[in-house]
């Protein structure tokens, strides 16, 4: 009997299960979850999965997550990048036993970042902590063979740009490029036809939040109390976790 084909979508900012649920509460569609790969995988059954990515990044341990979860799944996985990929979701996908990208999609491998209050001591242990995220990257990205040296990586990371699906391929950072049969594809950049067909969105997807303040919701039927501060930082407390750092990249 064949096995059937199955597609999965990582699409939108990658998010925690329990802040998900509150932001699509709100509304908000262009999101991924754990809880979402994890279901999805479950009634793939085993078959044959192409994972659709399309999406900014986020939280850079919900990327990994999603990483180990394709990389353990028993049955053959190939993501593809459409419109763009970019930070945490080149994460989720970097362990797929193929990796391609459509001509002209946007990829960007940078640095992980975060917010950090305090003295200086608290800064130096930030970009200390911020240093081992890095190499815990590099370890992801470098797990695939073929990939440039780490030294390679770090120059590209520092750069924090958009890139082509050929200049990935070139690091080793995906497989190869998806064209149509017969079809010659145009000379030069093709991120370059894509920024011209349309807005290129950086924006920083906490800043879709609602104004900063506090809001009572319910999460899987529990009170909880959700703060928006000044800086656009979503922290979750009552019936939900509350004071876990999130790498955004």
């Amino acid at each position: 009997e064949s096995q059937q084909m199955v597609d999965i979508s990582i699409r939108g900012d990658l998010w925690d299960d329990d802040s998900a649920d509150v932001l699509r509460w709100w509304g908000f569609r262009d999101i991924t979850a754990p809880m979402d790969i994890r279901a999805a995988l479950e009634a793939a059954g085993g078959d044959e999965v192409t994972v659709l990515v399309n999406s900014p990044g986020g939280d850079m341990a919900v990327g990994a997550e999603i990483r180990s979860m394709l990389r353990r799944y028993q049955g053959k996985t190939t993501a593809l990048f459409q419109g763009y990929g970019a930070s945490a979701a080149t994460l989720a996908v970097s362990a797929c036993t193929v990796i391609q990208s459509e001509p002209g999609a946007l990829l960007c491998y940078h640095n992980p970042s975060n917010t950090t209050s305090g003295d200086f001591h608290e800064m130096r242990r930030s970009a200390e902590a911020l240093r081992n995220a890095r190499d815990c990257i590099l370890e992801m990205y470098t797990a695939r063979s073929g990939s440039r040296s780490r030294e390679e990586l770090i120059s590209l990371m520092d750069k924090n740009i958009w890139i082509t699906p050929t200049q990935a391929k070139e690091y080793g950072l995906i497989d190869g490029i998806v064209a149509l049969e017969g079809v010659t594809e145009p000379e030069g950049d093709p991120a370059a036809f894509v920024a011209a067909a349309g807005r290129i969105r950086t924006d920083d997807p906490l800043k879709l939040l609602p104004p900063a303040g506090s809001y009572q919701v319910r999460i899987g039927g529990r009170p909880a109390r959700l703060t928006v501060d000044a800086s656009q930082n979503l922290i979750i407390r009552d019936g939900c976790p509350d004071g876990r750092a999130v790498l955004t990249f």
